[in-house]
């Protein structure tokens, strides 16, 4: 049973991947030309996404499962708790993004309203580095939420628990690949970013100089 949950994964994980690949966009531009990019690719990738995602979950529900762990009351709440608070941290990232624009119906308004395509080749207009609020305490703060959620459930299940680390594995992934992203159009100034605040773990650079530190002092 192990095995199909890794297989449904990899298959959302794969279309999901290939449809967020520059190469898949180029590719798409170069079949339906720039005015479809610039206006509905966004809006079909997330729909996309969604649809993948939720066809994923109905999958793996219907694979027999069995519960291994449930916390006590007590601490049932604690994780529910603690799920809540990182699902409202990752909502912050929306505080400093034109939520319009990230779902794809601004480029769609935009088109309809005064027929014009603007900004990227997805037709994103907003391309400044956001180092402020929740992007100042970690790089990722969607990824870190999504990982925090599956990482708190307060059941555990066979199936759940290979979601879970499935999961775990592809928002590291896609943190990495939003890294080499970002460095590509911002160069130094997200290098200087870097420095300054941790990708995923809050606190985790002021360690990091502590142990270095730390380490000159006994040599």
């Amino acid at each position: 049973m192990m095995i199909l949950i890794i297989l449904i994964f990899l298959i959302f994980a794969s279309i999901h991947s290939i449809t967020a690949s520059g190469k898949f966009k180029q590719a798409c531009k170069e079949r339906f030309g720039g005015t479809f990019m610039g206006v509905y690719y966004r809006g079909f990738y997330n729909l996309i996404s969604a649809a993948t995602f939720a066809a994923a979950l109905g999958l793996i529900s219907l694979v027999p499962d069995h519960a291994v762990w449930n916390a006590p009351l007590w601490l049932h709440w604690v994780m529910r708790g603690v799920q809540l608070a990182a699902l409202v941290f990752g909502a912050r990232s929306f505080a400093h993004l034109d939520r319009g624009e990230f779902l794809g119906t601004t480029q769609i308004r935009r088109y309809f309203s005064r027929r014009e395509v603007a900004g990227t080749m997805e037709g994103v207009t907003e391309r400044e580095l956001v180092t402020t609020g929740v992007y100042g305490i970690v790089r990722h703060p969607l990824y870190l939420a999504g990982i925090i959620i599956v990482l708190f459930n307060p059941v555990l299940t066979v199936n759940g628990l290979t979601f879970t680390v499935l999961a775990v594995l592809y928002f590291l992934f896609g943190a990495f690949i939003e890294e080499r992203r970002f460095l590509e159009i911002f160069g130094e100034r997200y290098r200087a970013y870097k420095k300054r605040v941790p990708m995923l773990a809050p606190g985790m650079l002021r360690l990091m100089d502590r142990g270095k530190s730390g380490s000159s002092k006994l040599s």
